[in-house]
């Protein structure tokens, strides 16, 4: 019952004359009538715990001391926690709980080295006791706090064998060795290796540690008769992957090395290191334009994050060949003129300048002399060269104010270089067929662009006679360089729920963060050994270069001509997928979803995701693709309705999650819930300040408010 205030005061007035005279047991008694089990039992449990220790009751004392410590850690007030459990330990050295407890709190409050040493103390206890599963979690804790020590690694390996754990021995004994690579002590990290190559002869990460170390020690022999083992345990190891092509690359076995880093960025999209080699493969090969695809977006980002050095030295990669190229000294030119480094800049004009004179584009020619005549109009050599190349090029004054800067109509010839780089690429592999179709449709575009005639005359004289399986190991190294060079993948996808694996210490860019940042998902399928082409694939692409064609001469303006021929096909299309593709082939639909979806033919996209979406392994990317389909279509609660089931298939807080959100603000953007788009916003920027263009969107979002 509880006790009244009066009552109160007369029991701990008795209480006390109790301890004066020395009656200690007689005391406890009284103060334990005073024990209701909430805050105000603080002082006299503090008291009994006193009296028992005057009674030599030290086990009790310590019941009493610990219940005043796990109060305090409760309420949050750990500096008198941490004291109480310090006094519990002195009274009890062999109390165990106390010390962790004390460790514990320690950690909590930031204290690093008094939790190590506490935990160190615990640790030493329970070796002597051969408490080995509690020196096991001990020994994480204290890795928690200090990843790096190796002292801890090593010790937890020798548990981890003593209970019969050899898997758990050898990640530990991993962990110690890459620390110790890190440190440059590469001979001793190698003897940890040998100990766990002992434990696993065929561990991956023991032999992919092994590599590095052959590597740094300079024994390349040793080091590549590792590879085939490594990848007969995990095939997609992208070290053992990377070593292998840079190997092929030094060797000069150009093919190897370009499948072999096309194999790494299939795996991990965003590897910027394959991405380098493998434009380094294209250069050697003399396959510039491939190069410069391939480099571009890498300087593109690193000129966002204010990397310019670094992207100028992608483009000298190019440059350094004795061939000049065009696009690369065009892009060096406008990065050195968005900086003002105006001595750079005409450098590259003049070199520029040789290539437009050696091209006759006087378009281009007649446009950067301007800007020169402009930017250094002390230098009348420039203003010179231009008249004397108008006069050249047969041009008026008002012929050339028609005619306009080259730079307005880049776009355009940026479209044809990258058309005429596919064309190149197809023609390389043989397959003459898929050139010509590319070429032909350019030509009806821009029948006035002579190079298009001469890429034509030039298939003429090509033959492709080549069997089903050279034509299959063709169509798949396009395909492989198609996905790669622009972003699109021409056979089957793999699923974003696919996508799993994991890195040491890094998750691998899933499909979904692809696809938030790109709005599409570029990753195809590898299957060894199986065929990479259909028999419907030749005409459904078919299908498609109409629908293209049809489209850009939308776009162009000759929509009258077409605009029958487009439903005709359209509808001729879906009712060919009907009669030959099944229902249950889920992938094939999903790709044909993503084509329509490219093509801004979204209603037929959303029929097809729909019926993916019924495959478990596609569930997750069908709900992105149908969220963003209603999105573009302005059915924004049918796109949120997607949207929120995409929500429930990925991990709170992962790369996946965060793009999700990104939509997510968007979608409450185009709603007018602009309020709780900007919130969504603030916290992807807390996330990465750098995802996609979320600190323009804030900037928008509060200008317009």
């Amino acid at each position: 019952m509880p006790v009244s205030a009066d009552e109160r005061e007369k029991i701990e007035a008795l209480a006390e004359k109790l301890v004066k005279k020395g009656k200690f047991a007689e005391a406890i008694a009284e103060y334990q009538k005073l024990i209701t089990g909430d805050e105000q039992d603080i002082p006299v449990r503090t008291i009994l715990g006193d009296l028992y220790l005057n009674l030599d009751m030290k086990d009790k004392a310590i019941a009493e001391f610990r219940q005043i410590a796990e109060f305090y850690q409760k309420k949050g007030i750990y500096s008198k926690s941490i004291a109480l459990y310090k006094r519990i330990h002195r009274l009890n050295p062999a109390d165990l709980d106390s010390l962790e407890k004390l460790a514990e709190l320690y950690r909590n409050q930031g204290f690093i080295s008094e939790s190590k040493i506490e935990y160190e103390n615990l640790l030493k206890i329970l070796l002597e006791r051969k408490d080995r599963p509690r020196a096991i979690k001990v020994l994480n804790s204290l890795l928690e706090i200090d990843p790096g020590e190796i002292d801890y690694h090593l010790k937890l390996a020798d548990l981890y064998l003593e209970e019969k754990k050899p898997d758990l021995a050898v990640e530990e004994l991993n962990d110690t060795a890459e620390i110790l690579i890190r440190k440059q002590q590469v001979e001793e990290a190698g003897q940890i290796l040998e100990k766990a190559k002992k434990i696993d002869p065929e561990h991956p990460r023991t032999l992919t540690n092994l590599l590095d170390v052959y590597r740094l020690e300079g024994k390349k022999k040793e080091g590549l008769s590792l590879i085939p083992v490594i990848l007969s345990r995990d095939a997609n190891n992208l070290k053992a992957l990377h070593v292998l092509g840079e190997t092929r690359l030094e060797d000069g076995k150009l093919e190897e090395a370009e499948d072999i880093f096309l194999k790494i960025i299939k795996i991990r999209p965003k590897d910027v290191d394959a991405r380098v080699k493998l434009g380094k493969v294209y250069i050697n090969q003399g396959k510039l334009d491939l190069a410069f695809k391939l480099y571009e977006p890498l300087v593109d980002s690193l000129l966002q994050k204010k990397k310019e050095e670094k992207a100028i030295g992608l483009l000298g990669l190019i440059l350094a060949v004795k061939k000049p190229h065009l696009p690369t000294l065009e892009k060096l030119a406008a990065i050195y003129r968005t900086l003002g480094m105006g001595a750079l800049f005409e450098k590259t004009a003049s070199l520029l300048l040789e290539e437009y004179e050696e091209k006759r584009d006087y378009e281009k020619m007649l446009g950067l002399l301007k800007e020169l005549t402009r930017l250094f109009p002390e230098k009348k050599e420039y203003e010179e060269l231009l008249r004397r190349k108008r006069i050249e090029a047969g041009l008026g004054e008002e012929r050339e104010e028609r005619w306009g800067s080259a730079f307005e109509k880049e776009r355009t010839r940026e479209f044809i270089e990258a058309q005429l780089v596919k064309a190149d690429m197809y023609a390389e592999q043989g397959l003459y067929k898929n050139a010509r179709r590319i070429l032909e449709h350019l030509r009806f575009r821009f029948p006035e662009e002579p190079l298009i005639e001469q890429k034509l005359e030039d298939l003429k004289k090509a033959t492709a006679e080549l069997d089903e399986r050279e034509l299959a190991r063709r169509v798949e190294r396009v395909t492989e360089r198609e996905t790669v060079l622009f972003g699109r993948p021409s056979g089957p996808g793999r699923g974003l729920a696919q996508t799993v694996y994991e890195e040491q210490m890094e998750e691998k860019l899933t499909a979904a963060e692809l696809f938030a940042e790109t709005d599409i998902i570029p990753v195809i399928e590898e299957e060894v050994g199986e065929k990479v082409y259909f028999d419907l694939s030749s005409q459904i692409k078919e299908e498609f270069e109409a629908l293209r064609a049809i489209l850009d001469y939308q776009i162009k303006g000759d929509t009258a001509i077409v605009e029958k021929a487009l439903t005709d096909i359209v509808a001729e299309f879906k009712q060919v997928l009907e009669e030959r593709i099944p229902k249950e082939d889920y992938e094939t639909h999903y790709n044909l979803g993503l084509a329509f979806m490219e093509q801004e033919l979204f209603e037929e996209a959303i029929e097809e995701f729909l019926l993916a979406m019924k495959s478990e392994s596609l569930e997750l990317d069908s709900y992105v693709a149908l969220a963003l389909c209603y999105k573009a279509t302005s059915q924004l609660d049918k796109a949120m309705e997607y949207l929120q089931q995409a929500f429930a298939k990925v991990k709170e807080g992962s790369f996946q999650y965060y793009s999700l959100k990104y939509e997510e603000a968007e979608i409450l953007r185009l709603k007018g819930e602009v309020k709780k788009a900007l919130k969504i916003f603030q916290e992807i920027k807390k996330w990465n300040p750098d995802y996609r263009d979320v600190q323009d969107k804030i900037k928008q979002i509060k200008k317009s408010s």
